[in-house]
């Protein structure tokens, strides 16, 4: 398997390896506001022509040029060459990483609006552009486009391209997201969870031990103001990937299994993958010293089993639990984080609406459901902004001549 282009727990994942030292690039564009562009030209090409530029996403640190490069790259057993790729069509890569990715998807967006403009007054030619992202990156890219447009600004863009981005949000385990305040207090991966990306773009959101998960003021917020944009850039083309499937197949998890259970100090501490109806139990939380307390949900369906992309929390969430001092066993490492629905922006997949249903067959939806003009589902589910030749060759093959 490739490497994902997003590793959302950056250095909490007492495991984090380290990338080999990604290619030189051609340009490095220190862009204001907190931001970074590495340019890869097409070999030969002493300027940019035709470039595609790609947004990172979500994660705990800086971005990474390694982590990126050979997230799409490949680094020892690629699935998929797609700079190779773009470079063989003509295209030049300009990657956008981020000083501080748990910014608010707004701030992030100015970052990327400076890259548009530098890309267009370094341009060798007037070839269109291509400007997307990954995950999170889908929806800053979709925010600074549809924001120009609403100032009668030119971005010059012919085609969006957003890869596992969750449009209708992402899920974390709410096990994991109760966890974190009831063990760990006031510490780095509770910041990280309670970010304003973090709010901004999971479906259900929760920071405390106590109360029901819902949407955070600050998604309502942000899709507020996407809404007064027009949702999304009306200029270019809109295409999308998914790297769930859209058969309604999922990943074979169950609900209501043992997905964590921890030792030590930790004893008795259990999170379980997610049941549907009221009063669903996904956590026992126990630590030496404390009652221990169980949380219940009553609106959530099973999404750990849902098809989409996946993440693998429950498996980084032990692992850091286990470098504490409590050893831990994630039975059921990776679950769904961006369901496929989400990822082409076709259908809700909560429970506010009698319609939805995150096992539904899309290919059975209309089209017309979707923002997107285009987009393609993985054949199974597989881990959150893999590059696959499936994937990424169908991408390639949208590029703008």
């Amino acid at each position: 398997m490739s490497a994902s282009v997003v590793n959302v727990w950056g250095d909490l994942d007492p495991r984090n390896r380290a990338y080999p030292e990604a290619p030189e690039p051609d340009e490095t564009w220190e862009l204001r506001d907190g931001g970074t562009a590495w340019v890869y030209r097409v070999p030969g090409r002493s300027a940019i022509e035709r470039p595609v530029i790609l947004s990172d996403g979500f994660s705990s640190l800086p971005s990474s040029k390694n982590e990126l490069y050979f997230g799409l790259e490949g680094d020892g057993s690629p699935d998929y060459k797609f700079i190779s790729a773009l470079h063989e069509s003509g295209h030049d890569l300009v990657l956008i990483g981020y000083e501080d990715r748990t910014r608010s998807i707004i701030d992030n967006a100015s970052v990327l609006t400076e890259a548009i403009f530098t890309a267009i007054s370094r341009q060798e030619g007037s070839a269109p552009l291509t400007v997307g992202g990954f995950s999170m990156g889908g929806l800053i890219a979709r925010y600074a486009l549809a924001n120009l447009e609403r100032q009668k600004m030119d971005h010059r863009t012919a085609l969006y391209v957003s890869f596992d981005t969750p449009h209708r949000g992402a899920w974390l385990p709410v096990g994991i997201q109760k966890l974190i305040p009831f063990l760990l207090g006031d510490s780095r991966m509770l910041g990280l969870v309670s970010s304003p990306a973090a709010k901004q773009m999971l479906r259900w959101h929760t920071s405390t031990v106590q109360g029901e998960p819902d949407v955070h003021q600050d998604r309502k917020d942000f899709l507020s103001q996407l809404d007064r944009l027009g949702g999304w850039p009306r200029i270019p083309r809109l295409i999308g990937v998914a790297n769930g499937d859209g058969q309604g197949t999922g990943n074979g998890i169950k609900p209501g299994e043992v997905a964590l259970s921890a030792e030590g100090d930790l004893s008795g501490t259990e999170l379980y993958t997610q049941p549907s109806g009221r009063g669903a139990l996904v956590a026992d939380l126990a630590k030496t010293g404390t009652d221990p307390i169980r949380i219940h949900t009553d609106t959530i369906p099973e999404l750990d089993g849902a098809p989409g992309g996946t993440l693998n929390n429950f498996d980084l969430v032990a692992q850091l639990l286990s470098a504490l001092g409590a050893p831990s066993t994630a039975h059921y490492p990776s679950t769904c984080f961006v369901p496929s629905g989400s990822a082409v922006d076709i259908a809700d997949f909560d429970l506010s609406t009698p319609e939805a249903n995150p096992f539904a067959d899309l290919g059975k939806l209309p089209a017309e459901q979707s923002g997107l003009d285009d987009f393609l589902f993985a054949r199974k589910s597989g881990a959150h902004t893999s590059m696959t030749p499936e994937l990424g060759a169908w991408i390639v093959g949208q590029l703008p001549s």
